[in-house]
């Protein structure tokens, strides 16, 4: 199964969500970027996410692995 980084990062004027280098759309805050990021994969059937947040010093912090698989 492959594995997909998907991380949330803050902009200017919000926060995105990055898959295989494409960015999302910008949502108010971070929680509501992880919900989308989480919907993205599933209906994507992504295979094994790896969510990464950014944290105050710039590092990807993993905040979660989910499976997104057809069955």
């Amino acid at each position: 199964m492959p594995e997909v980084f998907c991380d949330i990062l803050p902009e200017p004027t919000g926060w995105i969500f990055i898959v295989n280098g494409t960015p999302s759309p910008t949502y108010p805050n971070d929680r509501l970027a992880m919900e989308a990021a989480r919907s993205h994969a599933r209906h994507q059937r992504l295979g094994r996410v790896i969510l990464r947040k950014q944290d105050l010093l710039g590092r990807m912090m993993k905040v979660a692995v989910e499976d997104h698989v057809a069955h």
